[in-house]
């Protein structure tokens, strides 16, 4: 997003405080937050009890599911379970298009980032793009705009052009998982190895839900070099 294309955005979203104040967005609670106190509290976030391969929450290093399943990423993270709050706030930017809701999302992101897991393994963020025709009708990409103002407050570099999408894939939510294995297979590219070589890698997206998308993303950059790559996304679908 352009400086100019930000400042007009910024300019509109305040003439619509203007109109209509500012609520939240998941319980229409009036008030400055678009997302308020009170639902913030309500979402179950995801502490260092998880697995570290999937970030499912569970007692154990690694949950039953994950020990006889293979992932091309070497670990992953979650912020919050992909349920009630989270789940509506998240809708509310990535399809009812409320901008608005990347800040505080982005704020809970950055507060549950696992400092201890991720430790020594960042040198390089890169969000899940989504296809070219997808952003045309949507007009931006929410893994984008989560991962630019995470990185913004931890202070990360961010590599927002790195991965890009080959073709456009049939919408996830609608098929089996092995029906999303092949429909995103070989549908990442690298448009510049050089960015990702012998690096280490943490990829970001906003959900978790079987790895389909974050692991044939993550083949991609091993393949284009990459020394590792470990995933943090914004919720985990429990």
């Amino acid at each position: 997003m352009t400086k100019t294309t930000a400042l007009a955005r910024d300019l509109w979203n305040g003439l619509l405080d203007l109109v209509y104040p500012a609520h939240c967005l998941v319980c229409g609670t009036a008030g400055d937050d678009y997302l308020c106190a009170n639902c913030i509290e309500q979402i179950d976030v995801i502490g260092e009890q998880h697995c570290i391969r999937c970030a499912m929450p569970c007692e154990a290093p690694i949950c039953n599911d994950c020990r006889n399943q293979l992932y091309e990423f070497e670990s992953a993270a979650s912020a919050g379970v992909y349920e009630g709050v989270l789940r509506k706030a998240l809708h509310a930017l990535k399809y009812d298009r409320h901008l608005v809701m990347v800040e505080p999302l982005a704020d809970l992101m950055t507060r549950c980032f696992p400092r201890r897991q991720f430790s020594g393994k960042v040198d390089v963020v890169v969000p899940i793009p989504i296809h070219r025709c997808r952003m045309v009708d949507r007009g931006f990409n929410q893994s984008l705009e989560l991962s630019r103002r995470m990185c913004e407050r931890l202070s990360l570099p961010l590599e927002p052009q790195v991965l890009y999408k080959t073709r456009r894939t049939r919408h996830q939510a609608d098929l089996s998982q092995d029906q999303r294995v092949a429909n995103l297979r070989c549908a990442f590219g690298v448009s510049n190895p050089n960015i990702v070589a012998g690096k280490q890698v943490l990829l970001v997206d906003d959900v978790f839900t079987t790895g389909s998308t974050l692991n044939e993303a993550a083949l991609a950059l091993k393949n284009a070099g990459a020394q590792s790559v470990h995933v943090y996304t914004l919720s985990r679908s429990v």
